[in-house]
């Protein structure tokens, strides 16, 4: 009976047909999962960030993601269509409007006070709140053009800012990439040179 059990382990070499089975699903898994988060972590440092909070008014423009909560006016205008705009889950329509042959769709949302939702690639997003606190984040590729009130901000993960400190515009924009530190030369005496 021995010799039985061992000839059926000599005929499949790798091993069991089920820890073949195991070993296939992990190789699969790996395989799958391996991309998924290197294509994470390339995406974020393709983007910039801008996060900013307080009272007053809010200008960004470029191809972005914009999102957070706002008691004021929304005003969007999207250049590229196909932009997609939400106020506490609602996606809302634009107005059409023509400016120098060119169709530019106008999103105008007054006495907002929800959750909104910017997504576009080339979206200019103005948010008024004179009397109450806007919170927002947007990434992507673009530009801060105007920050006026009171609050504070972080641009590109950098340090918090004053809103009173800005001097506009300035770039959403992936930090640049981190170069190698040079290799280290080795210390090597030569036979007959002196260093």
């Amino acid at each position: 009976m021995a010799g039985d059990d061992d000839e059926g382990v000599l005929s499949h070499p790798t091993g069991t047909p089920r820890m073949n089975r195991r070993i296939l699903v992990a190789v699969v898994a790996a395989a799958l999962v391996l991309p998924a988060a290197g294509s994470a972590a390339t995406t974020a440092v393709r983007t910039g960030s801008f996060d900013a909070m307080g009272t007053g008014t809010l200008v960004v423009q470029g191809n972005l993601r914009v999102f957070g909560t706002l008691e004021g006016t929304m005003l969007v205008r999207d250049r590229a269509g196909g932009a997609v705009i939400r106020i506490a889950g609602v996606r809302q329509r634009p107005k059409l409007t023509i400016n120098a042959g060119k169709t530019i769709r106008v999103y105008t949302l007054r006495r907002v006070d929800a959750s909104f939702y910017a997504k576009g690639t080339d979206i200019r997003v103005e948010l008024r709140s004179p009397k109450a606190t806007v919170s927002m984040s947007a990434f992507g590729r673009g530009r801060v053009l105007r920050l006026v009130g009171e609050g504070t901000y972080h641009l590109n993960g950098g340090v918090e800012e004053q809103w009173s400190s800005a001097v506009v515009p300035f770039a959403i924009k992936p930090p640049p990439p981190e170069r190698p530190a040079p290799p280290e030369t080795p210390n090597v005496a030569i036979a007959g040179i002196r260093p």
